[in-house]
């Protein structure tokens, strides 16, 4: 079911790069999409996921869905300067047991129009995370 909705996801996010260009009249795009999915097994060891941007993007999609069993978990987004563009968190608030479990989900979704060239820094803060994150990164 997870796979599922991170699948929809990116799909919606192929498909409005779509509509955006047909709606430019664009002759001709180029998009570069890229997926990415990252598993934590208890982790608490930051990743820093690197976005080159070149300077001939004229858009930058970033969508990252996430879904933990259990600890705490914080998402960023910083451009090339190191100014932070988004960020949240999410939390595993039950203790698991055989008799129950909780999957805790966070979402995001930034459309940034020009972007600054260079490496934009998608950084996962995981604090005893079980769980998985996928990012999917489209620039126009």
């Amino acid at each position: 079911m997870k796979k599922s909705i991170k699948l929809v996801t990116c799909l919606f996010l192929l498909l409005s790069l779509s509509i955006q260009a047909q709606q430019n009249n664009q002759k001709h795009c180029d998009a570069i999409t890229l997926n990415r999915s990252i598993q934590f097994d208890g982790s608490s060891d930051t990743e820093e996921i690197k976005v080159e941007v070149a300077d001939s993007a004229k858009k930058l999609y970033v969508s990252i869905n996430s879904t933990i069993k259990s600890g705490y978990l914080t998402v960023e987004v910083y451009d090339p300067k190191g100014n932070k563009k988004g960020n949240f968190s999410i939390e595993s608030q039950v203790k698991s047991s055989n008799k129950k479990k909780e999957l805790v989900c966070g979402q995001m979704q930034k459309h940034i129009d020009d972007p600054i060239q260079g490496n934009w820094v998608i950084k996962l803060i995981p604090n005893n995370v079980a769980g998985d994150v996928s990012i999917c990164t489209s620039m126009m």
